[in-house]
């Protein structure tokens, strides 16, 4: 049987000619956060989404701050395009601001913040105000989203702390200095603890980070009350997520519960809409502002931009803030399954020219392992843009007691746009399958790649079973299944599932044939 074809493109191929389909296969690649007007750009897309729409494709900047959800017109001041007023001589007094409105969206590499507050401008028309910004921000790194009716005259840096690491550190990682490590070198080890002896206690926690206090001078056109917003980026509001599935004896359904650990090291309290987005958010810098927001906001099913997940107004203060996900999420269904999965995530590569060496995935044939797993069914409006994390699998038995039968990831990028999680539990008796590739072939003025497989599947037990292969198109990200014997299912960019019934005592064989272009 010949299914239909399923393709992976990525848009950097052939100068950008390609246009990724509605399930893309581009994975991200790690880059960093434009830096001056390309900053503001930026900003303006993050502005857009903190209200929940994208950024139109091509409009002026003006257009754009208008779009940012203050709701009033302005234009956009990069804080690097700010008067640095430092020793100036006579200042306003600056009175301290509270943020009224702040939404943060958070990356695996750093974060968003962005920060709306009231100011409050005497008959004189002019007023300083002091802003608390996250430990490690600068005049440069801070960008005024929107001023409203205000003149922003001078931004700067009424306090600051060092955010240098301590030495230690430093030199543990990267050491600077030939000079200062020597004579650490050069010291003797320490003796041995004798048995018996108490552990060395724990080091410190280490202070709170100290915020930077930023002055913001401003003129308005009368005396009155107006709002400013502003964004910046910070990389101290690291987070991780974790899942468990719980089910019972019957072993037919499972309950997914999952939490976000939030740990604030910034220095700021916050109370903001927070949303979580499992991608770097460096991932995009050579993408315009506008395309940014039309992707973070899943405005295309695509399957390597992650969707953000709205995870509510939090109250982050110093330290560790837990999110609860899927509170209140039904059962699903949950059946046995067997899995053959040969090669893994390993060889994945994520450019856009295929790998032509005829050695990759070469070792793959030696891979005989089928797994006893369970399947569970993802709840598509549920699980969108949930962020990947590791799963254990716990079965409560009747006294109510847990215990673990396997441990997965659950939602990683490699299987963004799959229907079902799978986890091992063991090894299959009685069944084995192996791996073979049948044709190789490239052709450089087509600019084409082309491999076929073969996936035998042995089953000695004494009734029929089902088995998920799953097949990782590892060279590249630009791909077309162009034949395939078993109905095939992609479930992410470069991972598809093949599903075949293999009879008693028998054997079955799946076949396909995949196209890389460049």
């Amino acid at each position: 049987m010949v299914s239909r074809a399923l393709t992976g493109c990525d848009p950097r191929a052939a100068g950008g000619s390609r246009r990724p389909s509605a399930r893309s296969t581009t994975r991200v690649a790690a880059a960093s956060v434009p830096s001056g007007t390309g900053l503001a750009r930026w900003f303006s897309s993050f502005a857009a989404l903190c209200i929940g729409r994208a950024a139109p494709r091509r409009r002026s900047l003006a257009a754009l701050s208008i779009a940012s959800g203050i709701g009033r017109p302005g234009r956009w001041v990069p804080g690097c395009a700010l008067a640095l007023c430092i020793g100036c001589g006579a200042r306003p007094h600056a009175a301290p601001a509270a943020a009224t409105d702040e939404a943060i969206t958070l990356y695996r590499d750093r974060a968003l913040v962005k920060q709306r507050v009231e100011v409050a401008v005497p008959p004189a028309g002019t007023a300083a105000i002091a802003i608390k910004v996250a430990a490690g921000v600068g005049p440069d790194d801070l960008v005024i989203l929107d001023r409203g009716e205000l003149t922003v005259s001078a931004l700067r840096v009424a306090r600051a702390v060092s955010d240098a690491p301590p030495l230690a550190v430093r030199d543990a990682a990267v050491p600077a200095d030939p000079a200062e490590v020597a004579p650490a070198l050069a010291e003797p080890a320490p003796a041995e603890e004798p048995s018996g002896a108490p552990p060395p206690p724990a080091p410190p926690r280490p202070a709170p980070a100290a915020p930077t206090e930023v002055e913001i001078v401003v003129a308005a056109p009368r005396e009155g009350r107006f709002a400013l917003a502003l964004g910046y980026v910070t990389d101290r509001l690291p987070w991780e997520a974790a899942y468990t599935m719980t089910t019972t004896a019957a072993r037919d359904r499972a309950i997914v519960r999952g939490a976000v650990a939030i740990r604030n090291a910034t220095g700021v309290a916050f109370r903001a809409h927070t949303f979580v987005a499992d991608a770097e958010l460096g991932a995009w810098r050579d993408r315009a502002a506008e395309q940014l927001a039309g992707s973070l906001v899943g405005a295309t099913a695509d399957t390597t931009t992650a969707a953000l997940r709205d995870l509510g107004i939090i109250a982050l203060g110093d330290g560790e803030t837990r999110v609860e996900l899927l509170a209140g999420d039904p059962p699903r269904e949950m059946r046995s399954v067997l899995v053959y999965d040969p090669v893994g995530t390993r060889l994945d590569h994520p450019g856009a020219a295929p790998i032509a060496d005829p050695a990759l995935g070469a070792d793959a044939a030696g891979a005989t392992r089928v797994t006893e797993s369970f399947e569970i069914e993802r709840a598509g409006h549920t699980t969108a843009g949930l962020p990947a994390g590791p799963v254990r699998l716990l079965e409560r038995r009747p006294d109510g007691s847990l215990a673990v039968l396997g441990e997965s990831h659950l939602f990683d990028a490699a299987s963004r746009v799959a229907d079902v999680d799978t986890v091992a539990v063991g090894t299959a008796d009685g069944v084995t399958g192996r791996r073979e590739r049948r044709d190789w072939s490239k052709d450089g003025d087509q600019k084409r790649f082309s491999e076929e497989f073969l996936l035998t599947v042995d089953n000695a037990r004494p009734r029929p079973i089902d088995v998920v292969i799953r097949e990782h198109l590892y060279r590249g990200q630009n791909w077309t299944l162009a034949y395939q014997s078993a109905l095939a299912a992609k479930e992410g960019p470069q991972q598809i599932s093949l599903r075949t019934h293999v009879p008693a005592n028998g054997r079955a064989k799946v076949l396909y044939v995949v196209v890389y272009t460049w």
